[in-house]
């Protein structure tokens, strides 16, 4: 995934500095001969040389991988790789004027045109590694990793440490190498090779097990890969380990972290492209039901104040993408001490498993039970989707006390950003047992594509208008 993600990424960057190119040049050809330029551009020579620059820059941008930004290049190398691609690009549509005698590649416009594109370039590379790294350093769309280790891994350690912008973010080192006890024991947790790494990727954030000791069989490997594969946790080890392990719940894949070559398994979707396109289509769509619904919102807040007076919103903390914390937010629907009654009406529980819910549960106010009969009350759950916590389609957020009962297999359901709708919310909800909720949604992760996301979308609209919330 991660090396798919770079090229994406770079392909994506290369076609952004193709539209500004083109932007540039018709700047410049307004400013420096206005009047020439206004005629030219109703005349199929300017369209011509439009297509002409799209596909030279784009071809030349990424023949001197210039879709790359600062941290993989350094800033010196961005600068004579823009100079090149420039130049060559330049200078070949001089010889086009040349041979064409096309005015709009007049010499002189050339020059203004390849000078302030140069610098409107490495502008916008460099703004981007600015961006990236500010956001990565501030914890947005990073990996928490935890990395198994020996001495010879102290360089490779040192590299993620330093450039938190890639978005790995380590959570802490197995190793029982003295040198890296002393060295990073104050930063980072360092656990001791003899801990058993189940309670570690089951109870902790960790997304990511990077394996990068020298001198060891690969049974020890393989146990490490089944224990993470189980719960949905990526499992790397470097290719100068040996060749690709057999693994039932996951193909290997050929991948980079930083710059080290790695041989990855992931038991979880891992489409990069698809999986981005995911996440920006959560967030506008999460701003206009947002925007959108804002009547319907106020007009909840005032029937809430006015059904008991009590507060209009419901926080509660839950258990999201591999065991982050975050607070889910609802329009209220139970009195104000719900949590305090939940004990009292615990023999109550008409669900098997850890969950707990009651179809009759008499702290469910007047107002309450209209909007959960319609789904109203989930409405603020979009600005969990806003911030990134939850996505529009996915495993419902679970509490963290029902977490600590879960079956290990049963954890894997949280390798995927927990949403606000999903297969168990069309299937039936509390007619469904609990087993079998655990069950859809591993069968929603194994087989996730945004196709399906959108067509559970349309289902949970029917389920809202007619009135099937509970």
């Amino acid at each position: 995934m991660y090396k798919e993600r770079e090229i994406v990424l770079a392909k994506l960057s290369i076609a952004i500095q193709v539209i500004l190119t083109v932007l540039c040049f018709l700047a410049i050809g307004f400013i420096t001969d206005s009047e020439e330029f206004k005629y030219l551009s109703s005349s199929r020579e300017l369209k011509n040389a439009i297509v002409v620059i799209t596909l030279l820059w784009y071809i030349i941008l990424d023949i001197y991988g210039m879709g790359s930004v600062a941290r993989t290049m350094g800033t010196s190398n961005i600068v004579k790789g823009y100079i090149k691609a420039v130049t060559t690009s330049v200078c070949f549509l001089f010889a086009v004027n040349i041979i064409l005698r096309y005015q709009v590649f007049e010499l002189t416009n050339l020059l203004y045109f390849g000078v302030v594109d140069l610098v409107l370039l490495i502008l916008y590379n460099n703004s981007v590694f600015m961006l990236m790294r500010y956001l990565r350093r501030k914890g947005f769309n990073s990996k928490q990793i935890l990395i198994i280790a020996d001495k010879e891994c102290i360089p490779n350690i040192d590299e993620i440490i330093n450039t938190k912008d890639w978005g790995f973010q380590i959570w802490g080192i197995m190793s029982d190498c003295e040198e890296i006890k002393q060295k990073y024991v104050l930063d980072y947790n360092v656990i001791s090779m003899r801990s058993n790494i189940k309670p570690l990727i089951d109870s902790n954030p960790i997304d990511d097990v990077i394996y990068c000791r020298s001198g060891v069989n690969q049974k020890e490997i393989k146990n490490y890969l089944d224990d993470c594969s189980e719960i949905g946790v990526g499992f790397h080890y470097q290719t100068k380990i040996g060749a690709f392990i057999k693994e039932k719940n996951g193909s290997p894949s050929m991948s980079r972290i930083n710059t080290l070559p790695f041989i990855s398994y992931k038991n979880a979707p891992d489409n990069y492209l698809e999986l981005k396109f995911k996440s920006l289509f959560d967030f506008f769509f999460s701003l206009c039901v947002i925007v959108l619904t804002f009547p319907v919102q106020l007009a909840i807040a005032i029937a809430i104040k006015i059904d008991d007076g009590g507060p209009v919103f419901f926080k509660q903390e839950r258990v999201g993408l591999n065991g982050r914390r975050f607070h889910c937010f609802k329009f209220r629907t139970m009195v104000v001490n719900a949590e305090e009654l939940k004990a009292q009406l615990a023999g109550q529980n008409e669900q098997e498993g850890p969950v707990f819910k009651i179809k009759a549960d008499p702290r469910i106010t007047r107002i309450g039970r209209f909007l959960r009969k319609t789904s109203l009350d989930e409405i603020p759950q979009f600005l969990n989707v806003i911030r990134g916590d939850m996505s529009v389609v996915g495993p419902r957020p679970p509490l963290p006390s029902e977490v600590e009962k879960y079956e290990r297999w049963q954890i894997r359901r949280l390798s995927m950003k927990p949403g606000i709708t999903c297969t168990w919310q069309v299937s039936g909800r509390n007619n469904i047992p609990f087993t079998q909720w655990m069950k859809l949604d591993l069968e929603y992760i194994d087989n996730w594509s945004f196709k399906n996301d959108i067509s559970l979308i349309f289902k949970t609209v029917k389920v809202v208008v007619v009135g099937d919330g509970s």
